[in-house]
């Protein structure tokens, strides 16, 4: 019995604390920060209606209903010409980390980007807003190896794919994305659309869709079924990811599901990345090996 808790205990502890591939901690940076410059960028036209004291979203109301300190920078932004420059300066950060050039402060100032943004204007946010802000947070906890970066040759030969950098990181956005889904199917048992296979048909006859239209009727059948299908994924998804030897299964699922949902769904694109970034997390070296073989390979001088 002591033996089993003990091998219990170092599994467990394994999770967090066992060598990670510094490529994998890499492909999520990137990632992670490209998703977020695409973010800013579709912001970025409307930031006079979400930020400003002109817009749609006054401070002075959010402030009073927010739970907890209202903390935004945006509490010292007031103007347009004041909120261009936050944002400029949050996709310098964007760009930064991108890179790997200071990325623990180019991670900090990426993260008060989006809690000053999410706390400013709640009304405006959307699904991947979320997503991106619980990693960003994750991003900036993580061992950030100088591999893929345009940091100095020593730093990134401190940093080669076999250093002993631990994996909580990988971890905890394994978690997170698995309490995405686990949420979204908890939310939905209780729903009288889901739970009747109604909600696609509904959905596709909504403005949300990219296609409405009565053309929707002739396939109930077919949309009862895409519901539940729908349903199933996101529960399978995750087991699916954790046991390695199904994970290819669960990317191709994840994949299918939400190359799906951007097909049918109006200006759902960054959701789609924003989901696909956190698959990366469970990538295993050899997945990297197998990338590296097959990109061009630099020519020796």
């Amino acid at each position: 019995m002591k033996l089993s808790t003990q091998n219990l205990l170092s599994r467990f502890t394994g999770l967090f604390l066992d060598p990670a591939d510094a490529r994998l901690y890499a492909s999520v940076r990137i990632s992670f920060a490209f998703v977020s410059l695409l973010n800013l960028l579709q912001i970025w036209p409307d930031r006079e209606i979400f930020f400003t004291d002109l817009g749609m979203v006054d401070q002075e109301v959010v402030r009073k209903y927010t739970v907890g300190a209202y903390l935004s920078v945006f509490d010292l932004c007031h103007s347009v010409s004041s909120v261009s420059a936050y944002m400029l300066f949050s996709g310098a950060g964007m760009l930064l980390l991108l890179l790997g050039v200071w990325p623990r402060l180019a991670a900090g100032v990426v993260y008060v980007w989006y809690v000053s943004y999410s706390m400013r204007a709640p009304l405006v946010l959307v699904g991947w807003d979320e997503v991106l802000r619980c990693t960003a947070f994750l991003v900036l906890i993580s061992p950030l190896p100088a591999c893929w970066s345009l940091r100095s040759r020593k730093a990134r030969r401190r940093s080669a794919p076999d250093m002993q950098v631990p994996r909580y990181g990988l971890t905890l956005m394994q978690v997170q994305l698995a309490g995405i889904y686990l949420h979204a199917v908890l939310a939905r048992l209780d729903n009288e659309y889901w739970m009747g296979g109604d909600f696609m048909s509904f959905f596709l006859l909504s403005h949300n869709a990219r296609w409405p239209g009565l053309w929707v009727l002739d396939y109930g059948l077919v949309l009862k079924g895409v519901t539940y299908l729908v349903l199933l994924a996101e529960f399978a998804i995750p087991i699916l990811l954790m046991v390695r030897r199904w994970r290819w299964y669960g990317f191709a699922a994840g994949l299918l599901l939400h190359a799906g949902i951007s097909l049918m769904s109006y200006n759902l694109v960054l959701f789609f990345l924003s989901m696909m970034m956190l698959y990366l997390s469970f990538l295993q070296a050899e997945d990297m090996d197998w990338l590296e073989r097959r990109l061009p390979q630099p020519k020796a001088r």
